[in-house]
């Protein structure tokens, strides 16, 4: 029989929800010893609406944190800008650890996670959940068995809700000093996958992209806009996209919802996404070229009316085509034209069931003691990737990719 797999949560946001309530009762595998948060308000109000009982420890301070001698894990779900701190602190406590994506803000700091980690024993796991959403689980196995013969093209999209585009506005993560900008924030998903559906032996020499901000602007915004949606006049509230409705920002129920009555530039809350204090793009193309002359391209967009996720694939031999609109996969062979339809099914909980299936390959790795294919070099190369990406926005030039820069 498997043993039972203490683990703590740190970092109270919306993420960590998806592993603590799992966690709390209902894994066969596991069990949640501790959460952990340095806001004291925050640590209350999660475990209230999350339901953990006094049974579950709980800190403001880190290191005490990690220091409990019978914590086997640590789920880490802080923001990016303390990746860093907290992964080496997961390590030097000689605790296994998830680190949610992204890695870290900067490639440098992934390099200095990755340093200690090789030096540890412990178990890292980068969480790309996209790997185990069962749609792009199948999308990769049929890549994998070659129909599509040589590989020449791929490309992606990440096409946010409206809703969903407007809380990367308001949140700390508008700051790119603080998230590593959108790329690195959100789309280190997408940037893992497009490696991944190529091979992850193979890797990106030449970057370029192009990008801005060209709908949340300032001089955009309804003449006569508040600052926050809760002091904007009722005419606009009523016509707006992008009204504040605490679908992105948790807790996101309950009388006093933690983000009215905390500090803004932390939990975003109501900020008008015409602010002024940020330095976000909407909107970025990014190009890449690998070493072996497969080249694609990736697409991102904020603030259309629904959100989807596409992929393609263009192969010597066959098109294979994934979007998550449909819910399918379509193969088309080159010489006969023929069209093959393979329908998926989401599994149940978040990310389409990637979620769950993530506590589960993150539990094996520990216990097998064998480094996982989601590990921290894959969390360096997508940083890597969009830290490029955005050098070669801002610069216009082609950024090439050193062999060294992936360790």
């Amino acid at each position: 029989m498997s043993r039972i797999f203490k683990v703590g949560v740190l970092g109270l946001g919306a993420r960590a929800e998806s592993f603590s309530r799992k966690l709390d009762g209902n894994h066969p595998r596991a069990q949640l010893l501790a959460v952990c948060d340095v806001d004291p308000d925050r640590l209350v109000q999660y475990c209230d609406y999350c339901g953990h009982k006094e049974g579950v420890r709980r800190f403001t301070d880190p290191s005490k944190f990690f220091a409990q001698e019978d914590m086997d894990a640590v789920v880490i779900t802080t923001p990016e800008f303390v990746h860093k701190e907290s992964a080496l602190a997961a390590i030097a406590a000689g605790k296994h650890f998830y680190l949610e994506k992204a890695m870290a803000t900067t490639s440098e700091d992934c390099r200095t996670i990755l340093r200690a980690h090789r030096k540890s024993r412990v178990t890292g796991y980068l969480g790309f959940n996209m790997r185990w959403n069962p749609l792009f689980r199948r999308f990769k196995e049929i890549v994998d068995c070659g129909v599509a013969g040589k590989i020449v093209h791929v490309a992606g999209l990440e096409q946010l809700h409206q809703a969903h585009g407007a809380a990367f506005m308001r949140r700390f993560h508008r700051h790119s000093a603080r998230s590593g900008g959108l790329l690195n924030t959100k789309c280190a998903h997408d940037l893992d996958m497009l490696r991944w559906l190529v091979g992850v032996r193979h890797r990106v020499t030449k970057v370029a992209s192009f990008g801005g901000t060209n709908v949340f602007l300032p001089q955009n915004g309804p003449p006569g806009h508040g600052t926050h949606c809760s002091n904007c006049p009722e005419r606009i509230r009523r016509s707006c996209s992008y009204v504040d409705r605490a679908g992105f920002v948790f807790p996101v129920s309950g009388p006093t919802p933690l983000h009215k009555t905390r500090d803004q530039a932390i939990y975003g809350g109501d900020l008008c996404v015409y602010n002024d204090d940020k330095d976000l793009v909407d909107n970025q193309t990014v190009i890449l070229e690998w070493d072996h002359g497969v080249r694609g391209n990736f697409n991102l967009q904020l603030f259309q009316n629904r959100g989807r996720r596409a992929y393609t694939i263009w192969g010597e031999q066959a098109l294979l085509e994934m979007d998550t609109l449909w819910g399918e996969i379509r193969v088309t062979h080159s010489t006969s034209g023929e069209v093959q339809t393979h329908k998926i099914q989401p599994a149940k909980g978040g990310h389409g069931g990637a979620d769950a299936f993530l506590i589960d390959s993150f539990l094996d790795a520990i216990e097998s003691g064998v480094a996982p294919d989601s590990d921290l070099s894959a969390g360096l190369a997508a940083t890597l990737l969009a830290e490029k990406a955005d050098e070669s926005r801002t610069t216009g030039r082609v950024v090439e990719i050193r062999q060294d820069e992936y360790l």
